[in-house]
């Protein structure tokens, strides 16, 4: 019978497959039923250590929601699920919102997200149907009220 592997050598084995942040990792931990004080000794040392980083997790993984076309709502439900605490999912999501560039922000996303579907909506005929479809798309990806009817204003 193969010997069990410790927390820490655990712990690496899967940051070293992908990320992820400390309440999966503690999660993953727990049901191979590690002890809570050896679990809480490997979280401080990959943390430690830098294997396990929320802040720069919570970064990553809003980034590829915003490029796949989703918006502020969709990301924070995304990173909540996956264990983020809620000062984390805010700091990262008003950081992307006011980046210089303006290229993180909620508007550009849900700018782009219409751009790509534009031909599809210009398809209805009346003009108040096309407003509706336009903005539900946009709801269902996540934009918040604003973005997607600014969005709207400056395409439409």
């Amino acid at each position: 019978m193969p010997q069990k592997k410790t927390a820490m050598e655990y712990a690496i084995l899967l940051l070293g497959r992908r990320a992820c942040s400390t309440a999966e990792l503690r999660k993953k931990m727990l049901a191979r039923e590690y002890s809570v004080p050896e679990i809480a000794r490997v979280l401080e040392e990959c943390t430690r250590r830098g294997f396990l980083n929320d802040r720069a997790y919570a970064e990553s993984l809003a980034e590829s929601v915003y490029l796949r076309g989703g918006g502020r709502n969709k990301a924070a439900r995304k990173l909540q699920l996956k264990g983020i605490d809620r000062e984390i999912i805010e700091n990262t999501l008003a950081e992307r919102e006011t980046d210089g560039d303006g290229s993180g922000s909620e508007l550009s996303s849900a700018l782009s997200a219409l751009e790509r579907r534009k031909a599809l909506f210009e398809r209805e005929p009346d003009p108040r149907k096309r407003r509706e479809k336009a903005l539900r798309f946009l709801a269902g990806r996540g934009f918040s009220a604003a973005a997607a009817y600014e969005a709207l204003n400056r395409i439409m």
